[in-house]
């Protein structure tokens, strides 16, 4: 489902990848064909490791068990999503809704990779030193989604990201705008091995889930020009000093930030969309394709995980009967 979701989704692809691991050795296992003695006279320690029903017995049986529960638990997100009305911005009620529609805003931010106009962006680090530990660091400008209806500002912070990344860089060397970005934010830069950068550019069409509440910002009565606005949206002026820091680094002068659109925009307004008690995720895929993969997501655990700990469970036993002193 997601891809990235915040940093749900790293996990889940660990989880993913482990079993697919243990499932194959198990298959290879009952097939016959990872055997050290028919592979070399000195196997391999993984290799042995790996053949070991105590070793792989043991994490399959674990693993089928978390398979088995979280596949409830994407069963009880596929009920919510469902119970999630779609509406109109117009329509839209207080409490969980979905909307979809085009980014919209006043002015637009430089993302630091791929260096392009957007509303939002999440750059997502992987560090060596932190054994591929993933950092992530997002800004955003004052972002609407506009369905036709009206606007709705969207706080996109603490939300999954469902959509693939615009940008990606794991080998040669960081681009200048890039280096400059992550040494300002205290990033390190000595150990990184790969950078993904997610964007929301204007007239994107995306589809928001969330919970519709009323905004707790207030317009304070004196603003500094640099501070940040409401929920922590970059001001004006400050998107406009860092498209400046972008164009002083290829050295085409101090030019000005283009305004995104003419129209005004109410960055205050009664309600907000952003993270509550129900999911909270910005895609691109419709409410209909995400119950469906959740649907065969929750099913093919629930059913897969206990077969897995099952025979799992059975192999090790079957090498403890072996090993226990008759």
């Amino acid at each position: 489902m997601p891809p990235g979701f915040e940093l749900q989704l790293p996990l889940e692809l660990c989880y993913n990848s482990a079993a697919m691991l243990v499932i194959a050795t198990c298959l290879s296992r009952v097939a016959g064909q990872v055997n050290p003695a028919h592979v070399s006279s000195r196997p391999d320690p993984l290799l042995r490791l790996l053949n070991d029903p105590l070793v792989w017995g043991t994490v399959g049986t674990v693993l089928g068990i978390y398979l088995f529960f979280r596949g409830f638990s994407l069963l009880k997100r596929k009920r919510l999503v469902m119970n999630t009305p779609c509406s109109t911005v117009r329509a839209a009620a207080l409490g969980p809704v979905e909307v979809s529609g085009q980014a919209a805003g006043p002015y637009t931010l430089i993302a630091p990779l791929s260096e392009t106009e957007c509303y939002y962006y999440r750059l997502v680090t992987t560090h060596v030193k932190d054994r591929n530990k993933k950092q992530s660091f997002e800004q955003c400008a004052p972002f609407f989604l506009n369905d036709g209806t009206g606007e709705l500002m969207i706080d996109p912070a603490g939300a999954e990201i469902q959509f693939s990344p615009l940008g990606t860089f794991d080998s040669g060397t960081l681009p200048d705008y890039l280096r400059h970005f992550l040494i300002r934010h205290s990033i390190p830069v000595a150990d990184l091995v790969k950078v993904e950068e997610f964007c929301i550019r204007p007239e994107d069409k995306i589809v928001v889930f969330g919970t519709l509440q009323e905004n707790p910002w207030r317009k304070p009565p004196e603003q500094d020009p640099v501070a940040p606005i409401g929920p922590g949206f970059l001001s004006e002026a400050a998107a406009d000093l860092q498209h400046r820091a972008v164009f002083d680094l290829h050295r085409t002068g101090g030019s000005r930030m283009a305004r995104s659109s003419s129209r005004e925009f109410d960055l205050y307004p009664p309600v907000v969309l952003a993270k509550g008690a129900a999911p909270f995720f910005i895609s691109t895929f419709s409410q209909q394709e995400v119950v469906k993969d959740l649907a065969f997501q929750s099913a093919l655990y629930i059913w897969a995980g206990p077969a897995l700990t099952l025979f799992c469970a059975y192999s090790l036993l079957q090498r403890v009967a072996v090993l226990w002193p008759r």
